[in-house]
């Protein structure tokens, strides 16, 4: 996640390429600017690869990160797994590069790699000292590019996710998180494991693999954002010098329905030999299209379950002592997902919790916000959203992740936006989206004889 190396080859580099005017695009709000966020500039490479550089000089790195629209939304209920595979198999080699090559040459440098993948997008990133930035993002490249795929690396990984999937089933929260998903989308992409079944990754052949890779893994599908210690000039040099080769290839247009709108209340049951309750409970919110609802859904989400004094924590938690946790999420997705609650509490008070979850949701949509508690909610927003994005991996994550899904303007606009959401607004997407008669609830409580008992 670090990285470190440029100045003597970028003197001879920069000469060597034409000035980049017509491909260039720089945002530079006024809030991003007040808050040390500085311009981002916006470049196409000929192949079709997006560039997005994001100077700073706050500290003598650099983060390079690529992201791809080649996430869970992508696969098929036959393959599905296949995207999260990619990430174990990315860095394991290339036809320069030996398994445990691409690792070490980004450790020598004093920085790491690492990898992501979710439904609308994968990404590989890393951090190094701003010297050894062109050495690094070569690496980065090559993997990228020229990953293998060797049969040995794939029947090494299958147990190392087989792993993973196990872990998950033995966690209350995944499974609750997983039941969920599947419940909320049952045709969409969304309501698939972003793991895959155990059968589709033991059963899956190299050829599905390479078949996802070279299908989506092309620079018309790709973002590389580099934040940190560099010029818009010096940035641009490096992504065409290691990204301008990649040959362009058409990649199939995305195809993915949007889930049929919910309309009736949908619930189911889970058991597990656990001392405590958990539940999650959530409404179809909106997509990142649909503005300025996302952005008002977010100042939404922050002031019913996140921060310190959200209402859910000082209702159920501090006064009734309800719960032990909760909290609520809302991912922006490139189609409509969900604002969901999640909480833990003793097994006997769970109808009483769910009720406390839906009088929140009802006092939302009936009562206007105040002056004040809108405020504080703008507040915790704002430093959640600045303690990621002062650092070079959350600046270069939230613009990777904005330019897959929306555009990375959706970001350089983002503290403007929700600044200037209304109590009115809120109330309104409350309306539109917590319908009472329209939610997913799971619930996941102790089995009575935690021995004779078998999970549902």
């Amino acid at each position: 996640m670090r990285f470190n190396l440029f100045v003597a080859a970028l003197a001879i580099l920069l000469a060597l390429i034409p000035h980049p005017s017509p491909a260039q695009n720089v945002a530079s709000p006024a809030a991003q600017s007040a808050f040390g966020l500085g311009a981002v500039t916006n470049y196409t490479l000929p192949n079709g690869m997006q560039v997005l550089i994001a100077p700073s000089n706050a500290s003598d790195l650099v983060t390079m990160d690529v992201w791809l629209g080649a996430g869970t939304r992508r696969e098929t209920a036959q393959n599905n797994g296949v995207a999260h595979f990619m990430e174990h198999l990315i860095f394991k080699g290339t036809p320069t590069q030996k398994p445990g090559e691409i690792d070490a040459a980004i450790e020598n440098l004093g920085g790491s790699l690492n990898a992501s993948t979710s439904y609308d997008w994968a990404h590989f990133y890393g951090t190094v000292g701003a010297e050894d930035a062109p050495a690094a993002l070569a690496v980065l490249a090559d993997a990228v590019q020229n990953a293998e795929m060797r049969q040995a690396d794939i029947d090494a990984e299958k147990p190392v996710i087989l792993s993973e999937m196990a872990r998950e089933a033995n966690s209350a929260t995944g499974r609750v998180a997983r039941s969920f998903n599947s419940l909320c989308f049952p045709t969409h992409p969304y309501g698939r494991p972003l793991l895959g079944s155990a059968r589709n990754v033991s059963d899956m052949p190299r050829a599905t693999i390479l078949d996802f890779y070279h299908t989506y893994y092309a620079p018309g599908n790709a973002t590389l954002v580099l934040a940190g210690k560099l010029t818009p000039d010096e940035g641009l040099v490096l992504a065409k010098k290691m990204f301008g080769a990649w040959p362009p290839r058409i990649v199939p247009s995305d195809k993915t329905l949007p889930e049929p709108p919910q309309t009736e209340i949908r619930s189911r049951s889970l058991t597990a030999p656990a001392r405590r309750g958990f539940l999650q409970i959530g409404w179809r919110a909106p997509s990142v299209r649909n503005k300025p609802d996302a952005w008002v859904m977010d100042v939404l989400m922050t002031l019913l379950g996140q921060g310190g004094n959200n209402r859910l924590q000082v209702d159920l938690q501090r006064k009734s002592k309800l719960v032990g946790a909760i909290n609520t999420a809302y991912l922006t997705q490139r189609d409509p997902g969900t604002m969901s609650v999640t909480a833990e509490f003793d097994p006997g008070d769970y109808v009483h919790v769910q009720e406390a979850i839906l009088m929140q949701a009802a006092a939302l949509r009936e009562t206007p916000v105040g002056p004040a508690e809108l405020a504080a909610a703008k507040h915790t927003l704002l430093a959640s959203y600045l303690f990621d994005t002062q650092t070079n991996t959350g600046r270069a994550n939230a613009l990777g992740f904005y330019s897959r899904i929306d555009t990375y303007r959706y970001d350089t606009d983002y503290v403007d936006n929700f600044e200037s959401v209304t109590s009115a607004q809120v109330q309104a997407v409350a309306r539109q989206y917590l319908n009472p008669a329209a939610y997913t609830l799971v619930t996941l409580l102790p089995v009575p004889d935690p021995v004779t008992a078998s999970r549902r």
